[in-house]
């Protein structure tokens, strides 16, 4: 980059609970103002300004905006918009959500970080699914560039959208620095707060349809008496998930602990038995990346991303087959010690928030 750029971030997301999107668009954010001390950044935020980037704000190199609203449709749509339309900046990134329906501007880099409104529309509420069509579609027209999470939604984007290949860039979500380098929680103690047992299989996502907790739920109480561990459930509830949560809340042997604090999850991983992702449909898929970088072995559905993200380092059993994912718990439990407990070479030097915000830097070239 021969000239200075102002380059202005969308971090509004970051008000709403943090979950994958919303963490990539903070760590990737984090790690490119720290990497590139050339070019001026403008980060908005709705109501406060992150903790994160409190300390990096210096009204100089980095400046900040401030919006406030409540209806998260009209603030993304309007408010958005308008703050948007004032900014005069050379890029526009917006890593977490993709950019307002009315923006059009030059320098436009929107990230689609998966295309289940099309590939898995009844996951989905229908309005839910229309409005991620129609937003996702316009943004993609409007975008210089194009970044995704995977090769496999990059596929996809091209295929469903006819983006040419060259405008889509695939940049990795990553295991977090905080998260490997922050000790653990006491297991003890975790265990006193979630009334957990000592040995345990484990799973963390949204509790919500695509991520296809309920396969796990029916293979494990199938099998619960062939196997020496309880189910220990981790995530806040989603959408249509009630009904299947109260089969099972009288269950001794299965344990929903709701959300947990990352230190928590980084213990949970690294005393649990096995970490087991039984989702239909991913654009990326980070737990199971935590659980290995945790020593953790994980078995995993083979759908969408999964295979690519987790390479040779996890135990496959087939998409939605019960029979097959029983028989990988009853296996992995008699030789665990057989199976992979980390992430490969190249899963370490791709899957960190430094490798990624540099290939956003070269993007904004």
């Amino acid at each position: 980059m021969s000239n200075k750029l102002r380059i202005a971030i969308d971090l509004t997301s970051l008000s709403y609970h943090i979950t994958g999107i919303e963490r990539y668009a903070l760590c990737v954010t984090e790690h490119l103002i720290n990497i590139d001390r050339k070019n001026e950044y403008i980060l908005i935020f709705k109501d406060e300004v992150y903790k994160n980037f409190k300390d990096k704000i210096d009204d100089s190199r980095i400046k900040a905006i401030v919006l406030n609203g409540k209806n998260k449709l009209l603030f993304l749509q309007f408010t958005l918009y308008r703050c948007l339309k004032k900014v005069n900046a050379d890029k526009y990134l917006f890593f977490a959500f993709t950019s307002p329906y009315f923006f059009k501007h030059k320098g436009i880099i929107n990230t689609v970080h998966d295309m289940g409104a099309w590939d898995v529309a009844d996951s989905m509420k229908k309005s839910q699914n229309l409005y991620w069509k129609i937003t996702i579609n316009r943004s993609v027209k409007r975008s210089e560039k194009i970044i995704t999470v995977s090769q496999f939604t990059k596929n996809r984007l091209s295929e469903i959208l006819h983006v040419p290949p060259k405008k889509i860039h695939v940049i990795n979500s990553a295991v977090t620095d905080d998260f490997l380098d922050r000790p653990g929680a006491d297991f003890q103690s975790i265990k006193k707060k979630y009334n957990l047992p000592d040995k345990y299989i484990v799973s963390l996502s949204t509790l919500e349809p695509r991520k296809n907790f309920k396969l796990l739920l029916d293979a494990y109480t199938q099998i619960q008496e062939k196997l020496d561990y309880e189910l220990v459930l981790i995530g806040r509830k989603g959408w249509k998930i009630e009904n299947l949560l109260s089969n099972y809340k009288d269950s001794s042997r299965v344990h929903f602990t709701g959300f947990v604090d990352d230190s928590e999850v980084k213990t949970l991983y690294s005393n649990a038995l096995c970490f087991v992702f039984p989702t239909i449909y991913e654009g990326f898929g980070l737990p199971p990346v935590e659980a290995l970088a945790c020593g953790t072995p994980v078995i995993s559905s083979n759908a969408a991303s999964m295979p690519e993200v987790l390479m040779d380092r996890a135990i496959y059993f087939n998409s939605n087959d019960i029979a097959d994912l029983k028989d990988k718990l009853i296996t992995l439990c008699d030789n665990v010690n057989s199976y992979p407990h980390s992430l490969n070479d190249f899963q370490k030097k791709n899957y960190n928030f430094s490798s990624s915000a540099y290939k956003v830097l070269e993007l904004l070239a």
